[in-house]
């Protein structure tokens, strides 16, 4: 009798892994998906059975993955600093002139008006950190924070950006581009008070190359 044979010359065993880590990660992307929505219909007082029940998964499951809301909510953070401030901080990106890549920052940035998540979960952490502080603590320091931190680094590299306080600087950039995005999508701006974005990456970016010019010519 010929035995079948196995023509990937892959070990099984390393088979099976690879199957088990795909099911794993949609397992864990399911369970993301079910706070997500449960989070949003509910509040951040919903609890894990909840969740549980709202991602199809049995509670020890859910436990398995994460230890608490918290952490699931972390998680959520996690992926939109991947999808968003990692993309716009590419190599690929920072090689480009320093206009080019303030533009694409800008654009990369206000794309998040375009994601239901993040403006979702923008709305509930805005609505929910009053009774929940650690809402915000998670959303400064998971998502807004890193994105600062790349951009200052960035600034205090170039030689065309000659800033006293380059921190500072980020995070003027990265406030002006946040409040707009929290008026226009979350509090309804773009139907009374619109604007386009590149009017507004525009004017950004000819405000901090002039300050950088005169604080060179200054120094």
């Amino acid at each position: 009798m010929s035995r079948a044979i196995n023509r990937t010359n892959k070990p099984h065993g390393l088979s099976v892994a690879h199957d088990e880590t795909d099911r794993a990660k949609h397992k864990r992307e399911k369970i993301m998906q079910g706070a997500l929505r449960t989070f949003l219909s509910y509040g951040y007082s919903a609890s894990m059975d909840a969740i549980a029940a709202e991602a199809g998964v049995a509670k020890q499951t859910l436990y398995s993955y994460f230890n608490n809301k918290e952490d699931l909510f972390a998680a959520l953070m996690d992926r939109l600093l991947e999808h968003f401030v990692d993309a716009g901080m590419k190599p690929e990106l920072r090689s480009l002139p320093t206009q080019a890549f303030l533009r694409k920052l800008a654009q990369i940035t206000l794309s998040q008006m375009d994601d239901w998540e993040y403006v979702s979960m923008l709305r509930l952490v805005i609505g929910e950190s009053g009774r929940f502080p650690q809402l915000s603590e998670v959303y400064l320091t998971r998502l807004v924070n890193p994105g600062i931190q790349k951009l200052t680094h960035y600034i205090k590299e170039n030689d065309e950006l000659a800033f006293g306080d380059p921190e500072a600087v980020a995070r003027i950039m990265h406030g002006a581009l946040i409040n707009f995005i929290i008026s226009q999508e979350v509090l309804g701006g773009k139907h009374t008070m619109p604007m386009s974005r590149e009017r507004v990456i525009n004017s950004l970016i000819d405000m901090v190359l002039f300050a950088a010019q005169q604080s060179a010519q200054s120094r």
